[in-house]
């Protein structure tokens, strides 16, 4: 009994945060990046939970799915969620006892199969199915035939977002979930090499590289490639990812050439290295280079330049 009202309290409170915003609260929400993000563009675009709705739509719909309607209850439960994973780092519940399903649960929603999306600290110019579709999980969860509902909780902080959706399929019996969306923090990620990198650039009197979101697909999918190894690859997935039949068209558009980089604390740490490492100093001194893109995550850092 006590437990169940701990519980409510959480979830209400939760949502109280996220309707009335952290900073209004007075609360130190903690800078974490749980997935990694590319440069930040200089054209802002206001992220509502209707236009995130409509992309996970668009990409059901040219899979051949069924598209999903907004659900009250659900977009309740994301709000609970999202405060959760913004405030205390909680993506399993284990902190505050607010899971996914007990969230769901919790505001009413019977349901028959649940998943979820989850991003924080994303640039809001770039491609957030593209970025979902780059982890098995998360595409697994956009590809669910069974969904019929989706609630989700957008908030806006300067040039970035944090989003939680919630994909449901309502029933009494319980037939399946994916695992809860849990991305990895990262002390320092794809921005701040990214500024490192131009900063870097400039001090060589060169132009600092301007952000292609074509190339950010590219790039996305390379680090989520070698996060799964947990070393770098050598470049050996750069030329096949180039071949997939969707990138193709890529490749063909630009000049393009790959660095990575792993093992450093700081951004300034794995731009030296860069620049000390045989073939890979181009990438700070190339005036060649016109358009990029950066991923970095768990010190593990792609970066994808193009003229």
């Amino acid at each position: 009994m006590i437990k169940n009202v701990l519980r409510i309290f959480t979830l209400l409170a939760a949502m109280t945060i996220v309707y009335f915003g952290f900073e209004k609260l007075g609360l130190n929400i903690p800078v974490i990046n749980l997935q990694t993000t590319n440069a930040p563009s200089l054209i802002k675009t206001e992220w509502t939970e209707e236009k995130v709705l409509m992309m996970i739509n668009d990409y059901r719909q040219k899979k051949g799915l069924g598209v999903l309607t907004p659900n009250e209850k659900l977009s309740m439960a994301a709000k609970a969620r999202l405060a959760v994973l913004m405030q205390y780092e909680d993506s399993l519940g284990e902190i505050t006892g607010l899971t996914r399903e007990e969230a769901v649960e919790m505001v009413g929603y019977n349901y028959s199969w649940i998943g979820d999306l989850a991003v924080l600290g994303f640039f809001r110019s770039n491609d957030l199915t593209a970025f979902w579709t780059t982890q098995e999980n998360s595409r697994q969860t956009l590809e669910e035939p069974n969904l019929k509902e989706a609630g989700i909780a957008v908030v806006m902080g300067g040039e970035t977002m944090s989003i939680y959706a919630l994909l449901g399929a309502p029933g009494k019996v319980k037939k399946a979930t994916t695992r809860p969306s849990s991305p990895a923090s990262a002390s320092w990620g794809g921005p701040d090499l990214w500024v490192a990198v131009n900063n870097r650039r400039v001090e060589f009197g060169v132009n600092p590289l301007r952000q292609k979101d074509e190339l950010c697909t590219i790039a996305a999918i390379r680090l989520n490639q070698i996060l799964d190894l947990g070393e770098l690859d050598a470049h050996a997935g750069f030329e096949p990812t180039l071949n997939r039949e969707d990138l193709k068209w890529i490749s063909e558009k630009y000049n393009i050439s790959e660095f990575l980089v792993s093992g450093y604390s700081t951004p300034q740490e794995s731009v030296a290295a860069w620049e000390n490492t045989l073939g890979h100093k181009k990438l700070l001194s190339g005036g060649e280079y016109v358009w990029g893109c950066i991923y970095a995550q768990n010190k593990f850092g792609v970066a994808i330049a193009a003229y």
